[in-house]
């Protein structure tokens, strides 16, 4: 008797767990129903298993550490013992091991479906107006994060060779590819901090295709890089490379206007020094390349007036104007914007994790959860009738994050959750972001900092000095 009602106890909680993995794990996953609904999820899920630390349970989990600003782990775990109390089921134990070793587990075929879904969501919500003559904006960009001071880390991501080994952290660099158009990441990679940004950008072109406008600084601007573009039947606009600027003859060329110049662009000689194609690759580039150049000035921060030349694969001046084309460079800072908002706003400055392989999990967990928020923000740009980069992505976190508990009691409430969705989204289309331009933002602190010595020796080997009044102890 005992033993049956035990096992119905058992399958009760079995039931129940299932209910909750699959419906209202957490406010985020009834937020997000629509965007990655709970079959979707399961579907893709590989473990079948409902447990506390299975797939959807860590997903869920994670994404509400992100949101939360890197929160800790123990944070997490507090948030999967609060969503299974409220459910009446057992909550799992307070030590992170079991949480971290889950994470571990997240599978990367997972992480891909997931980020897919979740791009093709945005990409549906583009309107035309989004678009620059219905091309596709799309910049690039690349930025490093600090990790963990570990064995793994280090050999994958060494840290800067002018530090002492012991102290300096390994340094990751990051190459991403965002759509201005709808405002979403479109594409990670990952190296050594020391590789060139145009580099890790090559492991990004595969996300570009015919009818992508691709915006770049400097650094790529290269005749391979510019080929493969086109290839992919892709156009470009960025600044031309400061080599090619001082070699650069203004009389050479088609004239279209006293600013812009017409000009062919032949294939340098192959180097195996400096080049990272083969010879058999570098001879299949195209032997010559048409680039329209365009120089004008731009008044910087300070108010001065410097030159800056302009690159473009877009040489039809009856199609596309030359002035628009040079003020359209300007959005390539949108990038930076969304970098920003990854490592400060996010508090992704450094990554916390011991092993290479977390570090690109937590990447791609952090490509999903900005893409969730792009949604979400570009939903309440389409509802105030503003640009998608207009909402303010600091505003709209807060609100996502104060408000994600109340979509728990919406759960199996289709009408409900979508009247609580669309107050989120009303909300969001007033946290609208100033136009403020050429804002000054000095690099300065107003806070003096602590009086803490350097660490220019091992921690375990560093000695301090108690005499010196500038480093003394408060007992």
């Amino acid at each position: 008797m005992f033993a049956t009602a035990r096992r119905k106890f058992q399958a009760g909680i079995r039931r129940l767990r299932e209910s909750l993995v699959g419906e209202s794990l957490s406010g985020y996953a009834v937020m997000f129903a629509d965007v990655l609904p709970a079959a979707f999820l399961k579907r893709i899920d590989p473990t079948r298993r409902n447990r506390h630390f299975g797939h959807l349970p860590m997903f869920w989990a994670w994404l509400a550490q992100i949101l939360e600003g890197n929160a800790s782990c123990s944070k997490a775990i507090g948030f999967i013992q609060s969503w299974c109390r409220t459910q009446g089921l057992p909550a799992p134990s307070s030590d992170t091991g079991s949480y971290c070793r889950a994470r571990l587990r997240l599978s990367d075929a997972f992480f891909d479906q997931v980020a897919r879904r979740v791009g093709e969501t945005l990409a549906r919500g583009e309107r035309d107006g989004d678009r620059w003559h219905g091309l596709s904006l799309k910049a690039v960009d690349g930025t490093t994060v600090k990790l963990a001071d570990t064995e793994a880390n280090q050999k994958s991501f060494p840290q800067p060779s002018v530090q002492k080994p012991g102290c300096g952290f390994p340094v990751m660099g990051i190459a991403g590819l965002v759509n201005l158009s709808h405002g979403g990441w479109e594409a990670m990679t990952t190296g050594a901090f020391n590789e060139h940004d145009l580099t890790l950008a090559e492991g990004l072109l595969d996300h570009i295709h015919s009818g992508d406008l691709l915006l770049g600084d400097r650094a790529y601007c290269s005749y391979a890089f510019i080929a493969a573009v086109l290839e992919r039947g892709g156009q470009v606009v960025m600044r031309l490379h400061q080599q090619r600027e001082v070699a650069l003859d203004w009389r050479k060329g088609r004239k279209i206007s006293p600013h812009e110049r017409l000009v062919t662009w032949r294939r340098p000689a192959y180097s195996a020094l400096k080049g990272r194609l083969s010879r058999e690759a570098w001879e299949a580039l195209p032997v010559t390349l048409g680039i329209r150049l365009i120089r004008l000035k731009y008044e910087d921060r300070s108010g001065r007036l410097r030159p800056m030349t302009v690159v473009t694969t877009l040489t039809d001046p009856a199609v596309h104007d030359g002035v628009e084309i040079h003020s359209l460079y300007a959005r390539r800072w949108e990038i930076e914007l969304r970098l920003r908002d990854i490592k400060t706003t996010l508090g992704f400055e450094m990554m916390h994790v011991k092993t290479p392989v977390m570090a690109r999990k937590t990447l791609a967990m952090i490509q999903i959860a900005d893409n969730l928020m792009r949604v979400l923000m570009q939903r309440a740009a389409h509802e105030a009738g503003e640009p998608v980069g207009s909402i303010s992505f600091k505003g709209a976190l807060d609100l996502t994050t104060s408000i994600h508990e109340s979509f728990r009691n919406c759960a199996g409430k289709p009408r409900k959750r979508a009247g609580q969705a669309h107050f989120l989204v009303k909300m969001m289309a007033t946290r609208l972001v100033d136009h403020r331009p050429f804002r000054r933002e000095p690099r300065t602190v107003k806070r003096r900092p602590k009086p803490y010595p350097l660490l220019n020796t091992p921690r375990y080997a560093f000695v301090e000095i108690p005499h010196r009044s500038r480093y003394r102890k408060v007992a």
